[in-house]
């Protein structure tokens, strides 16, 4: 049976001939201590300037384009514990990084200020350490959010 919680998987280079532009990558694996074991892998994209993009799919839907786009049926419980082994990962770098998400749009959905965004905005203002230090900017437009602390 696998580990439990969040496990540090490898660490890996941008491929040029696919146009990866990251400076490196961590990959993560989650299996929550409760509920089903879905494993979640959870991926932080470095670029300069310390810029991190956090991304997580689950694990069965690692394949192909639409990996972040697919909706597992979770439930609120296990749904904050990926979003907690998100944070978790996050503060595993050294110093201080922005924190860029994308909530994509399930698929054949276009939507402006989409649930996913909702909620991982309403999960930062709630677990994120010290979430006032830090500054936002984004677009509802794109349904995207960056957060960089003041320091």
């Amino acid at each position: 049976m696998a580990q439990k919680g969040l496990i540090f998987l490898m660490k890996d280079y941008p491929k040029e001939e696919v146009g990866e532009n990251f400076i490196f990558r961590k990959k993560f694996r989650f299996i929550p201590y409760f509920a089903r074991p879905i494993k979640t892998i959870i991926e932080l994209e470095i670029y300069p300037f310390n810029i991190c993009c956090l991304s997580f799919y689950e694990h069965k839907n690692g394949i192909g384009k639409n990996k972040y786009r697919l909706r597992s049926k979770l439930g609120s419980g296990h749904t904050r514990s990926i979003f907690k082994a998100c944070l978790d990962a996050f503060f595993s770098l050294e110093g201080y990084h922005a924190l860029i998400f994308v909530a994509s749009n399930d698929l054949n959905e276009l939507k402006e200020l989409n649930p996913r965004y909702s909620a991982y905005q309403l999960f930062l203002e709630r677990y994120l350490t010290d979430y006032e230090n830090y500054l936002q900017k984004g677009s509802i437009k794109l349904n995207t959010l960056m957060l960089y602390h003041q320091n």
